[in-house]
């Protein structure tokens, strides 16, 4: 008879073995919105099981391609809540967020000389998590095709909370011969999008992954603050 340690042994080695693995690279250049200069690239290296993107790495380099900062991305499933951790080499910032389940810990470092500050917060659901605003678009497809509203909370590690937000589709457009919907992110709140800018995104009709975004990008300038950029990839990305 098989003991039951030697026999999760072999489901474990059969699974890993049926399991078809794969790893998708590709670059977005991120270039600000408004002079068209380059900014920094992201090289992606997204890693997939079963054509499930289970986590990828983001690589960041400034314009002589020195490395800036890195990202590590780690998905459950398909869902919109992910674990992260991305830190800027330049200036010792570190945002992450980790999945305690039902909870979220949330955590910021300001600089080198700045302590680290985290916060416990309740996934109140729908919610999304940094990369995971891909897959929340992904799930929602049908209904934003039907130009439905889709409301969600958004975690923010700057910020150590959440906030309600929306996405909608705001129209389609062919871009590098894809036909693509573009769609918006935004406060749902009115008073708050009085102040923030929304995000707008191109998702590619046929693989529903990003081909374009615009608008706050995750890494700040020497003075703290978000740059605004067009990130444009040479294939279907995140």
């Amino acid at each position: 008879m098989i003991s039951p340690h030697k026999l999760i042994f072999l489901l474990v080695l059969t699974t890993a073995v049926y399991a078809e693995t794969k790893i998708d690279k590709y670059t977005g250049t991120a270039t600000d919105l408004k002079t068209g200069k380059l900014i920094y690239t992201e090289e992606h290296e997204a890693r997939y099981v079963d054509n499930v993107n289970v986590g990828s790495t983001i690589t960041y380099r400034d314009g002589m391609k020195n490395v800036i900062g890195k990202k590590e991305i780690t998905f459950v499933n398909s869902s919109s809540l992910v674990s992260f951790r991305r830190e800027d080499y330049r200036f010792g910032t570190v945002e992450s967020a980790e999945l305690l389940l039902p909870g979220v810990r949330l955590a910021k470092k300001e600089g080198f000389l700045s302590e680290q500050k985290e916060k416990i917060i309740s996934a109140v659901t729908p919610m999304a998590i940094d990369a995971g605003l891909n897959n929340l678009v992904r799930n929602s497809w049908n209904t934003l095709i039907q130009g439905e509203n889709v409301t969600f909370n958004l975690a923010v590690p700057s910020q150590l909370d959440y906030y309600e937000f929306r996405v909608k589709k705001e129209r389609e457009e062919i871009i590098q011969n894809r036909r693509t919907i573009v769609v918006r992110f935004e406060s749902d709140h009115w008073f708050v999008r009085v102040f923030v800018d929304p995000v707008i995104v191109w998702y590619d009709f046929e693989t529903r992954r990003a081909v374009r975004y615009e608008g706050i990008s995750n890494i700040y300038n020497e003075n703290g603050k978000s740059y605004i950029v067009r990130v444009t990839f040479d294939k279907p990305g995140p």
